[in-house]
């Protein structure tokens, strides 16, 4: 007999609608398998969605907690892994008017085109639907709560599962998953800030009948506390909640802002110059905000210009960037879709662990998966690097960067991704070094502490650049407003730190380009740093590991001698384990392969799954992206597939 098996998914973007997609592709090779003649597989898996939001799929950076109407996707249609009906498909069913309003003409749509962030998030939106109507029509329950703010996720006894059976989905459930579907009447959907209305098409939950509750009286499981009340009886909770943005200056001192979400807080006119801590894609959106609200861009013999506002002549927007670089644009692809094809395999991963006391190399890594593909792609750029090492690599790369006025080197590679979309040339390099990373991000929890370190270092700041693909249109912009005198960079390096003074008074100290100690003065800061790793201590749902304490991620030192000087000097992250090894603490969960989470005595806890960016960024370095949500997604589900009764 199969039993159900009850899974919460615990926030309701992009990562849940990958774990729905990967969900309906298992139960369908359940059905290929099986050759039922009903045409309905018999799924145990059953989802709840909890969204605190008006609509499904959009999360933070296609809503408008992450975007306005002028902020650009860095991803095209034949980038993303295949939904029933991709973005070019998609737009195309729009009417023209409804395309308009988010400044796209429909005749010239093509795969290539990246769009504003809110219609993707309508997309998504769309996908999403029609994804839980598929999966409805084949038998898997989904259950919807929209506008629902988890507050706590609690492991139940028997008692407790039955004092609180009363607000049970069975007692609740029928109302608030009808309910729930309803609210996407609400006017986001389908709007941006100041135009758009909903497509036509696709984008209508609220179309899809709700199914009968799944019954669980006989047993215990996993209770979820939302502000509406208890919502009990589950066997896996997975953690969708993208990103988060904590405050710790921002609402306490005037001008500070500790991310540019939701945009909504920075339109407004600045007559003074503005910093920015960053020059990544976070740096890039907080401009976009800014230059639109105190300006506006024009046209003039086929070259963007930008002039400010008469009421603003002092407004001005200065980066502060390590090294003073800017990053990559966006290229043609010849692969779009990342894919670890060619790359190490997981037999021959373990077998080199299995060599190296556990340890995967570093060096191995980048020799197989970076130089030797890219011998085979670029054999002139190759030559070039064939006897660096990540170190040298990495710094010719940098010093060849630096050899150029940051703005200077970003009108000659705006030039040089411009003709390669044109030619669809791919710039080889480029993407193998965007490969690399996406196939060192699930393993990095096997490097030694020493290579982690040469990473973080090295490495991941190089790749950051490389992989951000800034679109065409933002690199137009930022190249018109330092035309203008509105925007500039200054490099700093790591030792570089604010201090604030007071409301409206911040001193950014650095060291300038003659190694000199300066001091400059804003009344407005901005930290565009991106998003950042959490502790296990800022994760929201306190009662999940009541009782069992999860294992903080960290990872062994290979050389004790060096893990000894490391202790000294960086006792905060270094610590001593009671095997006698020392181990560099890199934050957040430690999670294994299927990204479940390891508790401190060294047992899994096999309810959970953590896919919350925030919080395993200490085991996955690299985990932004579509990519990466489909990736973790196919684990996920792979795991919940093996949960069900023999």
């Amino acid at each position: 007999m199969m039993t159900k098996t009850r899974i919460a998914l615990i926030g309701g973007g992009p990562s849940a609608l990958s774990i729905l997609k990967k969900a309906l592709c298992f139960c369908g090779k359940q059905l290929d398998d099986n050759d039922s003649v009903t045409g309905r597989a018999s799924p145990h898996l059953t989802f709840d969605i909890f969204e605190r939001n008006t609509a499904l799929g959009k999360g933070m950076p296609y809503s408008k907690d992450g975007a306005s109407w002028e902020h650009i996707t860095n991803i095209s249609s034949d980038e993303l892994a295949p939904f029933d009906e991709t973005l070019l498909e998609w737009l195309r069913q729009q009417s023209t008017e409804y395309l308009a309003k988010y400044q796209i003409e429909k005749t010239k749509l093509h795969e290539k085109h990246v769009v504003p962030r809110l219609l993707f998030g309508e997309y998504l939106q769309a996908q999403f639907c029609e994804l839980i109507g598929r999966c409805r029509a084949a038998g898997i329950h989904v259950n919807v709560h929209l506008q629902c703010n988890v507050l706590d996720i609690k492991p139940s006894t028997a008692d407790e599962n039955s004092l609180e059976r009363n607000n049970s989905p069975e007692r609740l459930g029928s109302l608030e998953r009808n309910n729930s579907l309803e609210r996407n009447h609400s006017p986001e959907r389908g709007s941006s800030p100041e135009r758009g209305s909903s497509p036509e098409r696709g984008s209508s939950p609220e179309r899809q009948t709700s199914p009968e509750p799944v019954t669980s009286e006989s047993h215990t499981g996993i209770n979820i506390l939302t502000d509406n009340g208890w919502v009990t009886g589950f066997d896996k909770v997975v953690i969708c909640t993208g990103h988060i943005w904590p405050k710790t200056h921002e609402g306490k001192v005037k001008g500070y802002f500790d991310s540019p979400y939701p945009p909504t807080k920075l339109q407004q006119k600045y007559n003074h110059t503005i910093a920015l801590k960053g020059s990544s894609l976070t740096a890039i959106d907080a401009i976009r905000t800014l230059s639109e609200a105190n300006g506006e861009f024009y046209q003039t013999d086929n070259q963007l210009k930008y002039r400010l506002f008469d009421d603003v002549p002092d407004f001005k927007i200065i980066m502060h960037s390590l090294e003073g670089l800017l990053p990559n644009i966006r290229f043609h692809l010849d692969d779009p879709l990342v894919s670890d094809e060619g790359m190490l395999s997981e037999q021959e991963i373990a077998q080199h662990r299995a060599d190296n006391d556990g340890f995967l190399s570093l060096d191995f890594i980048f020799e197989r998966n970076f130089k030797a593909a890219l011998n085979k792609l670029d054999t002139v750029f190759y030559q070039k690097i064939a006897n660096k090492n990540i170190e040298s690599f990495c710094q010719w790369m940098l010093d060849s960067r630096k050899a150029y006025e940051p703005f200077t080197l970003f009108k000659i590679e705006y030039l040089q991704a411009e003709q390669s979309i044109k030619q669809q040339s791919t710039l080889q390099w480029k993407e193998a070094l965007a490969l690399l990373s996406f196939t060192i991000n699930h393993p990095a929890k096997y490097f030694s502490a020493e290579d982690t370190l040469r990473l973080r270092n090295h490495l991941l700041p190089l790749i950051g650049l490389m992989i951000a693909n800034i679109p065409q249109s933002s690199a137009a912009q930022l190249l018109a407003l330092h035309d203008s005198g509105v925007l500039d960079i200054i490099a700093v390096d790591s030792s570089s730190r604010l201090e604030i003074e007071g409301d409206g008074d911040f001193q950014f100290h650095f060291k300038d380009e003659d190694n000199k100690p300066t001091v400059n003065t804003y009344k407005t800061f901005i930290d565009c740093t991106g998003q950042k790793s959490l502790p296990i201590d800022a994760f929201p749902f306190k009662s999940m590991f009541a009782g069992a304490e999860p294992l903080v991620a960290k990872v062994r030192f290979k050389d004790k001698y060096q893990g000894k000087k490391h202790l000294v000097e960086t006792p905060n992250s270094v610590c001593k384990g009671s095997d006698n090894e020392y181990y560099l603490e890199t934050g957040g969960f430690a999670i294994n392969d299927d990204f479940q989470p390891i508790l401190a005595n060294g047992s899994l806890n096999e309810r959970y799954f953590v896919m919350a960016v925030p919080y395993i960024s200490g085991f996955n370095p690299d985990y932004s992206g579509f990519d990466f949500c489909d990736q973790v997604a196919e684990l996920i589900v792979t795991k919940l597939g093996e949960s069900k009764e023999q």
